[in-house]
């Protein structure tokens, strides 16, 4: 019965904020990075800093155009990827297969142990199994009628 009663109470309080219209959904950058930087204190008070590092890396053809990148990181032993993208001309050519590898290549270099990535149904699941990649989990409808994978590599 306890549990109700505190529920009960936070649902007060909680209507008691919004009413004092005390939340903001308009938020400056100085505020973004409050909170940020608040996290990251709690985070390294926890377990210590991320040692977090871009690994971002960019495929040019002769002319120097961009045709391939991949956006991403290393943190706490692992690599992740925010994008891998490949020019549409430059698909099924090895474009993005030498930039994966070779990403994964320096998340060793650094220390890594895994690799995780979110991809969507109509983008590149089936490439990333075909790296050794394995669906960790799914979430249906987003949009409707497709899927999200998070997928991870141990390196």
């Amino acid at each position: 019965m306890a549990g109700i009663g505190n529920t009960k109470h936070l649902h007060n309080v909680l209507d008691m904020v919004i009413k004092e219209n005390r939340m903001n959904f308009a938020t400056t950058k100085e505020e973004i990075d409050y909170i940020n930087s608040s996290l990251t204190a709690f985070n390294i008070a926890m377990v210590g800093p991320d040692n977090h590092e871009l690994l971002n890396m960019i495929e040019y053809d002769n002319s120097h155009k961009i045709i391939a990148g991949l956006l991403g990181g290393t943190y706490w032993g692992w690599m992740y990827i925010d994008v891998l993208w490949v020019d549409e001309k430059y698909r099924k050519h090895g474009f993005g297969s030498k930039i994966l590898i070779s990403a994964e290549d320096e998340a060793r270099k650094r220390g890594c142990h895994h690799v995780h990535v979110d991809t969507m149904s109509w983008q590149a699941p089936e490439f990333y199994k075909k790296h050794g990649y394995k669906i960790l989990s799914e979430l249906n409808d987003i949009p409707l009628n497709n899927t999200k994978y998070h997928m991870i590599k141990e390196l």
